[in-house]
């Protein structure tokens, strides 16, 4: 059953990585930064899709994503839509509360959820 993700707060980087490669625009790929709410663990969107979309580098967005056809060289796909203008920091709180948690959904399976702590929380509760 294909999955849908109602809302998660994302903030929006450059892909660093050997791997990553312009698109046929001359735009690199950007990775959207899970902050809060339900977020799939695959969310690299090219530049072109990127600057279609109305998002940029730096800026926190509110999103949804629908699983799409899986692709046979990449697996399972993703469709992102920004439900957000750019969030201020106050509206990235108010936002992050109303989504809850970030939890990432592993790609292999929607059921399987992980739950994101950072590491500085773990320490603090030690």
């Amino acid at each position: 059953m294909k999955k849908h993700f109602k809302g998660f707060v994302a903030k929006v980087e450059m892909l660093k990585s050997e791997k990553a490669n312009e698109d046929k625009n001359g735009l690199m790929p950007v990775i959207l930064i899970g902050i809060a709410g339900e977020i799939p663990n695959k969310t690299v969107i090219s530049g072109t899709v990127a600057q279609r979309m109305g998002i940029y580098e730096g800026c926190v967005y509110l999103f949804q994503a629908d699983e799409i056809d899986e692709d046979p060289l990449y697996g399972k796909q993703f469709s992102f839509m920004a439900i957000s203008k750019e969030l201020s920091a106050i509206e990235t709180l108010q936002a992050s509360d109303f989504v809850g948690r970030l939890r990432i959904v592993k790609e292999d399976s929607s059921e399987d959820f992980e739950e994101f702590v950072p590491d500085s929380l773990v320490l603090e509760n030690a």
